[in-house]
């Protein structure tokens, strides 16, 4: 199961709310308990019995939930976005560097990156030296990450999927209070 939920940032107060929401009406999981982990990644408290994982997404105006029976991260961003990327660059791996040309390879390295360090449980603050994304593959550290990076157009926006298998064929399904 692949599933990425979207609605209005604006329409809930906060991302758990929407989570819950979403396992709710999508899931009949009514009574769930959302926690998190030492570096924030949200998780179901008693995920042992519900093999469900979600990552979750803000940009813009924009809400993204991934919803999978497998770990899962997401990332998304408007592919337009002017960023200044320079201060930023330098934390940045010199091979990534090299790769990255403009305002759009950046976004599209740190959409790699931020999805990948949420399937990985991390934090950007601990992991994001740690984390190269270079010739479309994903390192911590000389280490290639075992994990499948899928990048999806989507309304204007980009989002990087990162997941123990391909998560090319997602569902796409709108969803609102």
């Amino acid at each position: 199961m692949k599933k990425i939920f979207y609605t209005d940032k604006t329409a809930y107060p906060d991302s758990q709310t929407a989570i819950k929401h979403v396992l709710s009406e999508y899931f009949n999981l009514k009574a769930v308990k959302i926690v998190k982990n030492e570096h924030g990644k949200p998780y179901l408290e008693n995920g042992r019995d519900i093999p469900l994982f979600f990552s979750v997404s803000h940009t813009e105006n924009r809400l993204f939930i991934a919803v999978s029976d497998e770990n899962v991260g997401i990332d998304a961003e408007n592919p337009a976005r002017q960023v200044d990327y320079l201060p930023v660059i330098k934390r940045f791996s010199p091979e990534e560097r090299r790769e990255i040309l403009s305002s759009a390879d950046f976004l599209r390295h740190w959409i790699a990156k931020e999805s990948a360090i949420k399937w990985l449980g991390g934090s950007l603050a601990h992991d994001l030296h740690k984390l190269r994304f270079c010739d479309a593959r994903l390192y911590y550290g000389e280490i290639e990450i075992p994990a499948h990076l899928v990048f999806r157009s989507f309304e204007g926006y980009i989002l990087a999927i990162c997941s123990e298998r391909d998560f090319d064929n997602a569902e796409f399904i709108p969803f609102s209070l």
